[in-house]
Formats: C-alpha cells, structure tokens, sequence
C-alpha cells in the first residue's frame, strides 16, 4: 500500500470520527428542547429497527456496542418520560424487554418534516448521487468491520 493511500485513509478515519461528534453535537442541539439526547434517539431506533420481538436491554446494548448498564439508565430516562415501557420477560424474569409506546410514535410523527429539514442540511453539500454512494460506502466499511469488532470484543471478554 502506497504511503499516500495510508495518509488518505488515516485522514479518513479522522474525519469520519470529526463528522461523528458533529452530527451528535448538532442533533443533541435539536433535541434538547424536547429534554432528549442522541443517546437517547440512537436507543430508540435500535428499538424499533432490527428486530421482530421487542428486544432485551442487552440487545440493545450489543448493537450499539455500548453495555447494559449504560442502555438500562438511558431506557429508564426514557421510560420516565412516556417513551418507552421496560417489561420483564416472563421466561426470564432478569432480562428486561423494550418497546416504545404510542406517546413515542405522536411525537416523533409531529417531529417528521423538522427532522427532513435537519436531516436535509446536514447532507446539502453533496448531490443525490453522491449522497447514495456515501450510502454505499459506508455501508460497506459497516459490514466490513463486522468481523474486526466480534474479534475484539472477545479478545476483551478474555482480559
């Protein structure tokens, strides 16, 4: 690998951590006058995307590489505040299941054209085309470091 595809690749990776904490910063000042945060936003799209039956703590937790205690504070706010319901689950009582109550869906509804708008300006500096293939791409980075993730996570299970 030639030294210049290093360096693009090191800046990349700087910059993708840079876009990370801007668009966190950005929508955490979107949020805020509603009392919610991204943590909070991230938890509750993890809640209603990716799976068919409501989902333990620990799920969630696993697919925002975050821990289970750090998931149960964020879903207890969230459940204080009429967003979520934590219920046992009666084959294992010491696993809590998640799902989002109907206050969730009203307000995220009345928010739909003032998140296109946000969600709108943060991509405004590319066309269309290039907003599908930045889908593509990172996309792709995701599901390749799949692998590198469940590696490390074990490797750090063992220590």
């Amino acid at each position: 690998m030639s030294e210049e595809n290093v360096q693009t690749m090191a800046d990349s990776f700087g910059y993708l951590f840079l876009l990370s904490r801007r668009f966190e910063y950005i929508t955490d000042q979107i949020l805020k006058r509603d009392g919610l945060t991204t943590k909070q936003l991230l938890v509750l799209i993890a809640i209603t995307r990716g799976f068919t039956e409501p989902p333990s703590v620990s799920q969630i937790a696993e697919s925002l590489s975050t821990s289970h205690q750090n998931v149960k504070q964020i879903t207890t706010l969230l459940e204080k505040k009429g967003f979520v319901k934590l219920v046992r689950d009666e084959k294992d009582k010491r696993r809590w299941l998640l799902s989002v109550t109907k206050k969730n869906q009203e307000y995220w509804d009345s928010k739909a054209e003032e998140q296109m708008a946000a969600m709108s300006s943060l991509f405004q500096p590319l066309t269309a085309n290039e907003v599908m293939q930045f889908h593509k791409l990172i996309l792709k980075l995701f599901e390749g470091t799949e692998e590198v993730y469940a590696k490390s996570r074990v490797e750090s299970n063992l220590e």
